[in-house]
């Protein structure tokens, strides 16, 4: 039996003046996310994908740099 990859928003970051969500990737009941995605709202495309942990805002920061 296969389970099935569950997406959920974990938080939503201003970094900036800029807002990011970030959600989780879970498999079955896990309650522990495998890797997280960040969203830049203003514009609803995925930021970073794959991150292995939450993204701190200084970690953000860095990214959009």
């Amino acid at each position: 039996m296969q389970n099935e990859a569950i997406k959920r928003t974990i938080a939503v970051l201003g970094v900036d003046g800029e807002n990011f969500e970030v959600d989780g990737h879970f498999s079955g009941d896990e309650r522990k996310a495998r890797w997280y995605t960040v969203k830049k709202l203003s514009n609803g495309k995925v930021f970073v994908d794959h991150l292995p942990k939450f993204p701190s805002h200084e970690e953000i920061r860095r990214m959009v740099s």
